[in-house]
């Protein structure tokens, strides 16, 4: 799943690493370049500093000239965009060397073997970047699944131009408006259905990620119930061809030559969502490591009041409204009648001795810290609720599912703005989910620290019934 979202608006990630490491051969091939001619691979410091140089001037103009949100295939782009870039690198780093009279302390020899092995690796990297990029569509690490809605007409001409194996757009079913009282038999084998299905199970059932829906003369009088259908679900939401009936200015993306209006859609993705996801692993096994002695410590003291069981499993909803199990630090006594989905309250009688210390500073959540290293949850973001309380508040808090627009996590902007622990009063619940929406809607890098530093004064100082 994690691949997934990070390519579920573009490719830019991919494109990231990809200049990343065409930066790295520059910089091989000036080394190699040099050991050539000075059977050494240790840069003087003229030549070092002129490697570097190279290096972020190819950069620099490969951001600066970086138009396209996909990664494309084949040697045409590469001409196009990589070799023009490789060229104009090598003519800026020659008019600079003349500019501050340094031509005498570099080798032409040097400058036009490492422009020529520079040449022959970009090109065997593209080569490789292009099958890499094949085995990720084909084996569907990266495949974002469509439930497709529209007329048949504009449903056939999206098929036609998202194939399988060419995109990582795969239309898994559809719904032809203007085709309810009959199956049409030209959609290339993807499963249809009608507006009278069931839309939960159809997402459940074909892990649809993101749905579809055309905008066009026949479809005009249904998209604002249609949208108001899938705002109950955590699935983004796109319109493709907007038409005169809307003006839309922010939102619009393009790809394969239609225009995208996203109408619901997380926040999480691309290179920032990468970074996050990166931040989380790394963080959650530093965490890990620093509370081990503190998990064994409080382990052994549930296990000599109350026995085993030490650690508490229990379903939560994640990402898009999928299950999963979260570990905690049992705080609370074995018994035979025990209500899981009953919140803990104050003075709870089923509250172990050791309990009360580990839920007032939040020692039992440590454990969650492997959820984020198996990729469940997240550091930060919205608190994964009991699957019952989820059923239960989708029916209570209109468009409830929407907080499921990303990663879980261990501490969230609700939390750290007074809303944790149960959730008894009337509207209090309402007001946390305001809190989670405002952070998927407004979730940056920046956003996750402050929560980070604020949750420290949190669990420190604030009292916890």
């Amino acid at each position: 799943m994690l691949f997934e979202k990070i390519f579920q608006r573009d490719d830019k990630s991919f494109l990231l690493i990809y200049r990343l490491i065409l930066g790295g051969v520059l910089f091989f091939s000036s080394s190699f370049a040099y050991y050539i001619r000075n059977n050494t691979w240790q840069l003087s410091e003229s030549y070092l500093e002129a490697t570097i140089l190279i290096v972020i001037t190819f950069l620099i103009l490969s951001f600066i000239n970086s138009k396209e949100n996909r990664y494309i295939k084949g040697t045409a782009q590469w001409l196009r965009i990589e070799l023009i870039l490789l060229i104009q690198t090598f003519v800026i780093a020659i008019l600079l060397t003349v500019l501050f009279k340094t031509t005498e302390n570099y080798s032409r020899i040097w400058i036009f073997t490492a422009m020529s092995v520079s040449f022959i690796l970009f090109l065997i990297t593209k080569v490789f970047f292009d099958f890499f990029y094949t085995q990720l569509i084909s084996s569907n690490t990266i495949q974002r699944n469509i439930l497709l809605i529209g007329d048949s007409e504009s449903c056939q001409n999206i098929i036609k131009k998202f194939p399988k194996k060419v995109s990582n757009s795969v239309i898994k079913c559809l719904i032809a408006i203007d085709q309810l009282d009959k199956k049409d038999t030209n959609f290339y084998g993807i499963p249809s259905f009608n507006l009278n299905e069931n839309f939960g199970q159809i997402l459940n059932h074909h892990s649809i990620g993101q749905v579809w829906i055309i905008s066009s003369i026949k479809t005009q009088t249904y998209i604002e119930n249609l949208i108001d259908k899938f705002l109950l679900f955590s699935v983004d939401c796109r319109l493709i061809q907007p038409e005169s009936k809307f003006k839309f200015i922010e939102g619009l993306d393009s790809e394969a030559g239609f225009d995208f209006y996203n109408v619901s859609f997380s926040p999480f993705y691309g290179t920032s969502f990468l970074i996050k996801n990166l931040m989380d692993r790394v963080l959650s096994l530093f965490f890990i490591l620093i509370s081990l002695p503190i998990i064994i410590m409080f382990s052994i003291f549930i296990l000599i009041e109350d026995g085993f069981p030490i650690l508490f499993k229990q379903k939560r909803t994640g990402w898009d409204g999928k299950s999963f199990n979260i570990f905690k630090l049992r705080s609370l006594k074995k018994l035979e009648d025990n209500n899981e989905s009953l919140q803990v309250k104050s003075g709870d009688t089923r509250l172990l001795k050791i309990g009360k210390i580990i839920r007032r500073l939040s020692i039992d959540e440590l454990p969650q810290f492997f959820n984020v290293l198996m990729g469940d949850m997240s550091i930060v973001g919205p608190r994964p609720h009991m699957t019952d309380h989820t059923k239960y508040y989708s029916n209570e808090v209109k468009n409830f599912m929407q907080r499921h627009k990303c990663l879980p996590g261990i501490t969230g902007w609700a939390q750290v703005n007074g809303f944790r622990g149960p959730t008894y009063e009337e509207g209090q619940m309402n007001k946390r989910f305001q809190h989670d929406l405002y952070y998927i809607k407004n979730w940056n890098l920046m956003l996750d620290v402050y929560i980070l530093i604020r949750t420290v004064f949190v669990v420190l100082f604030q009292k916890v019934d």
